[in-house]
């Protein structure tokens, strides 16, 4: 069943390399958002956010995804 969803997969992508391009492109963005080093750093974000007392639940939105950017921009950069 895996080997027959790859085949597909493959006969989708050769004949339309921009297809291609823009599943890879994809795939690398997921790969950087799903790591398992990225989804570590989440209870690191509950406890600061936890730390930081009354917020709202706009401004500890606002910090969490600055943290997440930052992180992605750094991996990015190296």
């Amino acid at each position: 069943m895996i080997q027959e969803l790859f085949t597909d997969l493959t006969h989708a992508v050769e004949g339309a390399p921009a297809m291609a391009l823009g599943a890879a492109f994809l795939w690398g963005i997921f790969s950087v958002l799903l790591s398992p080093c990225h989804l570590a750093s989440i209870p690191l974000i509950v406890g600061f956010i936890d730390q930081q007392g009354r917020m709202s639940t706009r401004r500890a939105f606002l910090t969490s995804t600055l943290f997440a950017v930052g992180i992605l921009i750094t991996i990015a950069a190296i």
